[in-house]
């Protein structure tokens, strides 16, 4: 499935363009350290994309939240909803890293992220938008790996995840 047959690359780009159109939560993990203590962590947040970055509200309680704030490494997945995939051990899915940034309430983005994030998920927003343990960050990929099916992995880079490559191994 090389990437240079119009139809592969149609089919894959195709597949990529439905899990952006239709996930709504980014899964994150993260390895950090918290006084003086490693940790990793792992959890989901609700998420817009926005001029190709990903927006997320969540609250530090959570520790892989605490885990971005304090710098830590961190890797992203979007993955197809179980329901919907043909196949449980092939569904499509991309994970990546990326460049993320806390938005303070002060930044001239932060009110027009949050009306987008409650466009997106609903009123719950407006409740939590003044929490002050919450935290808007833009999440802009780096780069990842986006898999289609079975042989079907593809490395992605940048904020429209442009596929590159077809990886042949591991």
């Amino acid at each position: 499935m090389s990437l240079s047959d119009e139809k592969t690359r149609k089919k894959v780009l195709t597949a990529q363009q439905r899990l952006l159109d239709n996930a709504r939560t980014v899964h994150i993990a993260v390895h950090y350290e918290e006084e003086g203590e490693v940790y990793i962590d792992q959890g989901q947040a609700p998420f817009i994309r926005h001029q190709g970055a990903l927006y997320i509200y969540s609250s530090h309680l959570s520790g892989h939240i605490r885990g971005l704030l304090s710098g830590g490494h961190a890797q992203f997945l979007l993955i197809e909803d179980e329901s919907k995939s043909q196949n449980i051990w092939a569904r499509v899915r991309m994970k990546f890293s990326a460049e993320i940034t806390e938005l303070g309430r002060d930044d001239e983005f932060f009110n027009t992220a949050c009306d987008l994030i409650g466009e997106a998920h609903g009123p719950v927003m407006d409740m939590i938008r003044n929490f002050t343990d919450f935290h808007l960050f833009r999440i802009m990929p780096v780069d990842g790996v986006l898999v289609t099916g079975f042989a079907a992995a593809y490395k992605v880079q940048g904020a429209d995840f442009t596929l590159t490559e077809h990886l042949r191994q591991s």
